[in-house]
C-alpha cells in the first residue's frame, strides 16, 4: 500500500518536512517513491507557514489510491485536492442547517 507522508530533515529545534511518497510500511527516512513537495511548520515574521506542493502529482497519486497521513490531508484540504475530515464535536457542513439571520433586525429599547 501507498502513502503520502511527512519526512523529518533539519536540524534540532527547526523542523523541515518533505511531502514524501511511500511504502506505507516502509520508514519516512527510507528513500522515497517521488517527493511532491515541501513543508516548513515554522512561521514567518507574517506568521505563514511555507508550503510547497506539486498540485498534479499529488491529484495523481490521490487517485491511484494513495492515502495521505492525517497531517498530509489537512495540507491537502487545504489546497482543495481533497475534502477536509469531519472533526469531533463540530457539525457537518453538508448536512448542518444554515444559520438563520433576521432579515431587519432590532435593537431593543430602553
Amino acid at each position: 500500500m501507498i502513502a503520502i507522508k511527512l519526512a523529518r530533515h533539519g536540524l534540532k529545534n527547526t523542523p523541515f518536512f518533505h511531502i514524501v511518497v511511500i511504502q506505507s510500511r516502509s520508514r519516512p527516512t527510507r528513500k522515497p517513491i517521488e517527493q511532491l513537495g515541501t513543508f516548513n511548520p515554522i512561521p514567518d515574521k507574517e506568521g505563514n507557514k511555507a508550503i510547497i506542493l506539486n498540485f498534479e502529482r499529488a491529484k495523481y497519486w490521490i487517485s491511484v489510491g494513495a492515502k495521505p497521513s492525517d497531517t498530509v490531508s489537512r495540507i491537502l484540504a487545504k489546497a482543495d485536492i481533497i475534502p477536509p475530515k469531519p472533526r469531533p464535536g463540530m457539525p457537518n457542513p453538508t448536512t448542518s442547517t444554515p444559520l438563520k439571520v433576521p432579515a431587519n433586525p432590532t435593537t431593543p429599547s430602553a
